[in-house]
């Protein structure tokens, strides 16, 4: 299969120069480095909207009810989207670590 050649491809300068044990081992650090790297970019999210309204999600959800401009609506579902997109993520991750004990 192609796709499995050039994944090998890619991996195996990181087995041979001895940064990894293996190529399963690479490929599953490389995923989940990419993962944690998107986690963190979703709590940056997160955190500047705590920040901006002092206050957290679920008080500003209750907080702008009846009341929302379009902008705390944009600002709604952006923390929102990065609320969910973390809980993927974070799913995501959670797999990976438990398939590296298989290893």
């Amino acid at each position: 299969m192609q796709v499995e050649k050039f994944i090998h491809d890619l991996v195996r300068p990181l087995v041979f120069s001895g940064a990894y044990k293996n190529e399963t081992v690479a490929i599953k650090d490389i995923v989940a480095t990419h993962i944690e790297k998107k986690i963190d970019s979703y709590n940056g999210i997160i955190q500047k909207l705590q920040k901006k309204y002092r206050e957290d999600f679920e008080i500003f959800t209750r907080d702008i009810k009846n009341r929302a401009t379009p902008e705390l609506e944009d600002d709604w579902m952006e923390w929102k989207g990065a609320i969910e997109m973390r809980k993927a993520w974070s799913s995501a991750l959670k797999e990976v670590i438990e398939s590296e004990a298989k290893v």
